[in-house]
């Protein structure tokens, strides 16, 4: 006969430990076994717009995630993010989206919603809030992960 517990033990939680750097990327040691970054082993993202402040949690092959901040009323610099998709989801504040012709078209994505913003498109990221603005990009893609522009096209 076997013992039922209605106690059953913590589950056990293995952490990720960073390889290597390959280039400015970071590579987890297995990517075949699930991972975990602790929010103290984020490293300061590279590759981000001009104006941006953010983590790298993740950077796999055709895929990085990261933590993104601006204070209100911030703006990044134009750039697009050549062959990747972006996924913002918004933690806190208001993101703005800007982009079309002249820039004159936008979006916004509030706490706890989540956009998307197609690969190639010219924009640039500002905090539309009155408080900053914290999110989690999610990218899925391959190259660079950010061009800086001189901003977008003309009408």
């Amino acid at each position: 006969m076997v013992a039922l517990t209605t106690d059953p033990a913590p589950p056990t939680r293995r952490y990720a430990s960073v390889a290597h750097r390959q280039g400015r990327r970071r590579v987890v040691a297995d990517r075949l076994q699930p991972a975990v970054v602790a929010h103290h082993d984020r490293r300061p993202a590279t590759g981000l717009p001009a104006g941006s402040i953010g983590e790298e949690a993740f950077a796999d092959p055709g895929a990085w995630v990261g933590f993104i901040a601006l204070p209100p009323g911030a703006a990044s610099g134009w750039h697009h993010h050549g062959e990747w998709d972006s996924y913002a989801c918004v933690l806190a504040g208001v993101l703005r989206w800007e982009f079309g012709p002249d820039g004159a078209d936008a979006i916004e994505v509030g706490a706890g919603d989540t956009g998307r913003m197609p690969a190639h498109v010219v924009h640039r990221d500002v905090s539309a809030g009155h408080e900053p603005l914290s999110m989690i990009l999610f990218r899925a893609g391959e190259g660079e992960l950010t061009v800086n522009v001189d901003g977008p096209d003309r009408a």
